[in-house]
C-alpha cells in the first residue's frame, strides 16, 4: 500500500487528477442528497398546507378504533409465530429438449 501512496504523492499531476475526481464525486453525492432533502421539504410543506388550509373542507379519513383493536387481537398470536420459511432460491429450469443428438 505504501508504494502506491508514494507513487501518487511523487507525481503532482496524478495527485491533482485524483483530488479533482474526489471533489467531483463528493459534489455529486452532496447534490443528490440536497435534491432528496428539497423533495422531502416540498412534500412536508404540501402536507402542512393541506392540514392548515383544507382540513375543514376535505378532512382526512378517521380511523375506527374498534376495527383496529380487532385486527390487533387477530394479529397478536401471529407475531411470535416462527414459521421458519425460506425462499426457494434454486435456479432449476425445465429441461428443454434438444434437436442435436446427445453424445
Amino acid at each position: 500500500m505504501e508504494p502506491i501512496i508514494d507513487r501518487i504523492v511523487s507525481h503532482p499531476l496524478l495527485s491533482f487528477v485524483l483530488a479533482l475526481l474526489s471533489v467531483l464525486l463528493l459534489f455529486a453525492v452532496l447534490k443528490g442528497l440536497i435534491k432528496i432533502v428539497i423533495a422531502l421539504l416540498v412534500v412536508g410543506l404540501l402536507y402542512l398546507g393541506y392540514v392548515n388550509f383544507l382540513q375543514e373542507d376535505y378532512p382526512l379519513p378517521s380511523m375506527n378504533e374498534e376495527t383496529i383493536e380487532k385486527l390487533n387481537d387477530w394479529i397478536e398470536p401471529l407475531k411470535s409465530l416462527d414459521l421458519n420459511i425460506s425462499s426457494f432460491d434454486s435456479n432449476e429450469s425445465e429441461k428443454i429438449p434438444s434437436i442435436l443428438p446427445e453424445e
